[in-house]
């Protein structure tokens, strides 16, 4: 795999997880939860659905039951603008609130060109950032330049610089350091 295109890939993925706290005598039957987490596989999913059930429900993990994890696919893949409500946490200014734009193909991607933003700019670590919502949005409701300048009408990507494709026969297999000679066999 090239760097290249490793770097365009997202790093997380989309996980919806399903948790319950454990029945018990004083509750014979718990609440369900769902909820929608970014990861880069399954394992940190559920890590990350149990630390947010430990903060907003007060459920440990080693008293509750994870009932299922899947990866939630997006609808037709298309370019589209995402604005992502976040919270992060930083010890120079405690917690700070923010919504970010990001324009992608897939939530996933919006998410992780985010985490990828703020680990840039505000130095703030995966495990510091919760994601409270993300959603697509119009062309109209976009404000950030860095988002609208794909809007335009008739935008276009040259390829400036094309590279005719050897053909198979004239391709050398292996060429010795320190000359452009193909060892041929």
């Amino acid at each position: 795999v090239s760097t290249q295109s490793h770097m365009v890939r997202p790093h997380l993925k989309h996980y919806q997880v399903v948790g319950r706290e454990q029945p018990s005598e004083k509750n014979a039957n718990p609440t369900a939860f769902k909820l929608e987490v970014y990861a880069p596989n399954f394992v940190v999913a559920k890590s990350r659905f149990w630390k947010l059930m430990n903060d907003k429900n007060k459920v440990k993990s080693t008293h509750g039951d994870t009932l299922s994890v899947k990866v939630i696919k997006d609808r037709k893949i298309a370019a589209r603008n995402y604005s992502i409500n976040l919270v992060y946490y930083s010890q120079l200014c405690g917690y700070t609130y923010m919504t970010k734009e990001f324009r992608d193909v897939s939530k996933a991607g919006a998410v992780s060109q985010a985490y990828n933003d703020l680990a840039s700019r505000h130095r703030a670590r995966y495990t510091n950032v919760e994601i409270l919502s993300v959603k697509s949005i119009a062309n109209e409701q976009c404000r950030r330049a860095f988002v609208t300048q794909f809007h335009k009408e008739g935008l276009s990507f040259p390829i400036l610089q094309k590279k005719e494709k050897v053909a198979r026969k004239d391709r050398a297999i292996f060429v010795k350091k320190g000359t452009k000679r193909a060892v041929v066999q």
